[in-house]
């Protein structure tokens, strides 16, 4: 593992690890110290604040979603708030490098599920497939943890032509 993705692989974790429940009975918390039912008023102040951009607005299976980037967090992409009837119930964080290859992929996602397991025990295989779709080989592999009605989802996915790669691995913390 070089140096630089070792650096990012842990800021990642530790700014994982808030976001983390360490009690079994309670909730998985979102990033960014957000609290479930945050409003969408609030966390509108609080990205201005942090110099963050909302990039787009729009409906996703009846429910608001905000395209934010700027946050600063090594690797970080993109970051996407939902809202519902004006309150906070997922956040999905998109992570890519352009310079990491599948391995790297592997490794992070590893690494992130083995913390993960550390704290909620066992993951539950919720995606793995390789499969092709014209010259396009895409590849999906996704885990989840369940906490007191929050989740917590990891996915990886690759979609792979003679001449083009596309990858990218995503965190979702939820609440039902």
């Amino acid at each position: 593992m070089t140096r630089a993705f070792s650096n990012w692989l842990a800021a990642f974790l530790f700014l994982l690890a808030p976001g983390v429940s360490r009690c079994a009975d309670e909730m998985i918390k979102p990033p960014f110290n957000l609290r479930w039912g945050e409003t969408a008023e609030r966390l509108e102040r609080l990205l201005k604040g942090a110099k963050a951009t909302i990039i787009a607005r729009r409906t996703v299976e009846g429910r608001e979603a905000w395209d934010v980037e700027g946050l600063m967090q090594a690797g970080l992409k993109r970051t996407v708030f939902y809202f519902v009837g004006g309150e906070l119930v997922e956040v999905e964080l998109q992570y890519q490098k352009d310079d990491w290859d599948e391995a790297k992929y592997d490794g992070f996602m590893g690494d992130v599920r083995r913390r993960l397991e550390q704290r909620y025990g066992q993951g539950q295989l919720i995606a793995r497939k390789k499969e092709p779709n014209g010259e396009v080989m895409q590849t999906i592999v996704g885990w989840k943890w369940n906490q007191n009605n929050t989740a917590i989802e990891l996915v990886y996915f690759s979609a792979q032509s003679p001449s083009q790669v596309f990858r990218t691995l995503s965190v979702h913390y939820k609440v039902f």
